[in-house]
C-alpha cells in the first residue's frame, strides 16, 4: 500500500509494508563516508581548528566541500520521506514516541558522553589544564552548552526534531478528509508527471535550486537569523537550510509517481553530479552581492544534481534486500553517532607521526570506522540498553538472530545468488 492511499485511512489500520533498501542504502552508506569527511578535516587546511596537525593538503579541502554538498542534503530528504511513512503507519502518539527513542535518546546520549569526551580533549589540546570534573566547572564547559558547540556533528539530528514535531503536528490538525491533503498529494502527482523525461527534469533541477536560494535568501532576511532561536539550540537560518530537502521528501512519500520520476535513471546524471563535485561552486563574502547570489544557485543546484543522482543511482543498482544491507542499515546510526570522537583522539595521536599525509588519513579514516564497528558488535548489538541509548531501539534479543559484520558479507546477495542459479541452470 502506498502512502498515497494510506494517508486518508485511519492510522491505526494495519497496512502493508514495503521496505525501501534504495533509500535505507543511500542513507547508510552516507553514514559511512561521514567519517571519511570528518576524517578530512583533520588535514584540510580550511579546518586548521581541528587538530594541531601541521601538515595539510587541498585536496581534503576539496574532499570535505565535496562531502558537505550532498551528505546532510539527503539525510533531510530521507528524513521526511520515512516520516510521511511512519505517520500513515503510526498514531501521532507512536510516532511521537518513535522519533523520540530512535532520533533523541541517541542525540542526547552521544551529547553527554562522547561529545563531552571529545570537548574535554578539545580543551586539554588548547591549553586546558585539569582533570574532565574541573572543566566540567569551567566556564569553557558552560560556553559550550550555551552556544550551542555541544552538538558537533549530531546538529543534523536537532534539525531534524523540529521538521518531525512539525509533520506530526500537520498531521495531527488536519482532518482526514481536509482538502489541502489531497491538494498536497494532487500537487506532488503533478510535478511526478511533469519532471518525467530528461529535459523536464533538468528544469526541476533548476527550480529546486531556485527555491532553496529564495529559501536561503529569506532566512538571511530574517532579524537576528544568524542568532541562536534560544541558547544552546540552533539559528533560524540554520535550522531551515536545509527544509526544502525535507519538504521534497515529503512530497516523494506522498507520491509513487514523484518518487519513480525523481528516482527514474538519466543517462547524464552521472555527467552532471561529477561536474558539480568536480568544480563544487560555493559562495563567498568576498564576491559582489550579485555574484554571490548567482554562486548560491549554483551551489543549491550543484547539490540537488548529486543529491538525486546518488538515489538514482541506489534505486537502480542496490534496491534488492540481503544481510549486508541489513547489517549496513543497521550499523549506519552507530557510525554516525560515534565516529567524531574517534576521529579527533586519533587524529590527535597522528599529529606526532611524520607519515605521508595520504597514509595518515587512510588510516585515520580505517580506525575510526573500525573501532565504531567494535562498539557496535560488541556493545550495541549485544546489550539492551546500550542499543536503546545508542541505537534507539529495543530488538536486541532480534537483532542478536540476525547475521553479524563477518557472516553478512560472507554470505552471499540474492542477485548473486540468482546468478549462480541461473548458471546451474544453464549447466
Amino acid at each position: 500500500m502506498t502512502a498515497q492511499t494510506a494517508i486518508g485511512q485511519d492510522a491505526t489500520q494495519p497496512t502493508a509494508r514495503k521496505h525501501y533498501h534504495d533509500i535505507d542504502g543511500a542513507r547508510s552508506i552516507l553514514m559511512f563516508l561521514s567519517v571519511a569527511l570528518h576524517a578530512g578535516t583533520v588535514y584540510a587546511p580550511a579546518r586548521p581548528w581541528i587538530t594541531g596537525n601541521t601538515e595539510r593538503a587541498d585536496f581534503f579541502d576539496w574532499l570535505i566541500f565535496g562531502f558537505h554538498l550532498f551528505v546532510t542534503p539527503t539525510f533531510f530528504f530521507v528524513g521526511g520521506f520515512f516520516a510521511v511513512l511512519l505517520l500513515t503507519r503510526r498514531t501521532a502518539g507512536d510516532f511521537i514516541w518513535n522519533r523520540f527513542l530512535r532520533t533523541a535518546v541517541p542525540l542526547i546520549a552521544i551529547a553527554l558522553t562522547f561529545n563531552m569526551i571529545e570537548h574535554y580533549l578539545r580543551w586539554r589540546d588548547a591549553g586546558g589544564d585539569g582533570a574532565i570534573r574541573d572543566w566540567v566547572g569551567s566556564a569553557a564547559f558552560i560556553q559550550i552548552w550555551a552556544d550551542g558547540t555541544w552538538q558537533l556533528h549530531l546538529w543534523f539530528l536537532v534539525s531534524l526534531l523540529p521538521m518531525f514535531l512539525l509533520a506530526v503536528l500537520v498531521h495531527s490538525l488536519l482532518p482526514k478528509d481536509a482538502a489541502i491533503r489531497q491538494w498536497a498529494i494532487t500537487l506532488s502527482d503533478k510535478l511526478g508527471k511533469w519532471i518525467s523525461g530528461s529535459l523536464a527534469f533538468a528544469f526541476a533541477l533548476i527550480i529546486f535550486a531556485l527555491a532553496n536560494t529564495a529559501n536561503y535568501s529569506a532566512a538571511a532576511l530574517v532579524p537576528g537569523g544568524y542568532e541562536l532561536i534560544f541558547p544552546g539550540f540552533q539559528s533560524w537560518y540554520k535550522l531551515i537550510s536545509e527544509f526544502p530537502f525535507f519538504v521534497i521528501g515529503v512530497m516523494a512519500a506522498l507520491s509513487p509517481r514523484l518518487l519513480s520520476a525523481l528516482f527514474e535513471w538519466r543517462w547524464w546524471m552521472p555527467y552532471a553530479a561529477g561536474a558539480a563535485l568536480l568544480f563544487q561552486p560555493y559562495p563567498s563574502t568576498e564576491q559582489s552581492f550579485a555574484l554571490s547570489l548567482v554562486m548560491l544557485f549554483l551551489n543549491q543546484l550543484a547539490i540537488w544534481t548529486i543529491v538525486l543522482f546518488i538515489l538514482q543511482f541506489f534505486h537502480r543498482f542496490f534496491s534488492d534486500d540481503s544481510p549486508r544491507t541489513r547489517w549496513l542499515a543497521d550499523c549506519a546510526l552507530s557510525m554516525y553517532l560515534f565516529h567524531h570522537c574517534f576521529v579527533y583522539i586519533y587524529g590527535q595521536m597522528f599529529v606526532s607521526v611524520d607519515w605521508p599525509i595520504w597514509i595518515e588519513f587512510s588510516l585515520l579514516t580505517v580506525l575510526a570506522a573500525g573501532t565504531v564497528i567494535a562498539i557496535h558488535e560488541g556493545l550495541v548489538r549485544r546489550y539492551a540498553i546500550v542499543r536503546l541509548l545508542f541505537n534507539g531501539k529495543t530488538d536486541v534479543e532480534q537483532i542478536k538472530k540476525q547475521p553479524g559484520l563477518i557472516e553478512a558479507f560472507s554470505s552471499p546477495s540474492k542477485r548473486q545468488k540468482a546468478v549462480s542459479e541461473a548458471g546451474a541452470l544453464g549447466a
